[in-house]
């Protein structure tokens, strides 16, 4: 009994002694045009990313339906709410649309830089072995969650004429400590949170952008 209890405390205080990411969700305002009212947004993703495996050479890959593209583990773990990131962004007062019927259509591109994906955890081998040397193999493991990646929003009248075009370029990272006893797919999390913070704000500038411009 007492060593269920030793044991017990001894796996909190591990865990505890993590200092995980701290990623601060930034408060933007959702965009209203009266002209977008009850309209139909559609939107479309395309992705690339340089080629998964360890022995691929790492070479961009085209831009793709999100749904077709080539990904890796794990980011097909941080891509998996991409599409709620998105429709958060979207104005209000609009529908949503499909593929044969909208008013507005908005085409995402993104390109991430890594093969991990646009957001990732990259383990940090020197300093979680140094720490663990100190700490007789206690210390949690150090990693960095990386946003990488560059994003393109264009957005389109359903006769395919273009209103606005907008490219940003995210580049962040956040130190994380992940304890022994966590899952390695926790760190999934974290990534996804990073994506979705830029998301937020990339997204929503480009938004506000649309809806200052005066249609022909």
């Amino acid at each position: 009994m007492k060593k269920s209890i030793f044991t017990l405390l001894l796996v909190a205080f591990i865990t505890g002694c993590a200092q995980h990411a701290t990623i601060e969700m930034p408060y933007v305002e959702a965009t209203h045009n009266e002209a977008w009212k009850d309209k139909k947004f559609d939107y479309d993703i395309l992705y690339s990313q340089p080629k998964p495996g360890v022995f691929s050479g790492g070479e961009q890959l085209p831009l793709k339906p999100i749904e077709e593209a080539e990904l890796s583990v794990a980011s097909s773990a941080t891509l998996k709410n991409f599409s709620n990131y998105l429709i958060k962004q979207l104005p209000e007062g609009i529908k949503l649309g499909s593929n044969t019927d909208y008013d507005y259509k908005l085409i995402v591109e993104m390109e991430a830089k890594d093969k991990k994906g646009p957001a990732y955890a990259d383990y940090n081998a020197g300093e979680s072995f140094a720490k663990g040397m100190l700490t007789l193999g206690f210390a949690a493991s150090e990693y960095e969650i990386i946003a990488d990646f560059t994003v393109t929003y264009k957005l389109l009248k359903s006769d395919g004429d273009k209103i606005i075009e907008y490219s940003y370029k995210v580049s962040d990272s956040v130190p994380h400590e992940r304890g022994d006893f966590e899952s390695f797919n926790s760190l999934n999390d974290y990534s996804g949170q990073l994506l979705e913070k830029h998301m937020i704000i990339t997204l929503n500038d480009f938004i506000k952008k649309a809806a200052s411009m005066k249609e022909s």
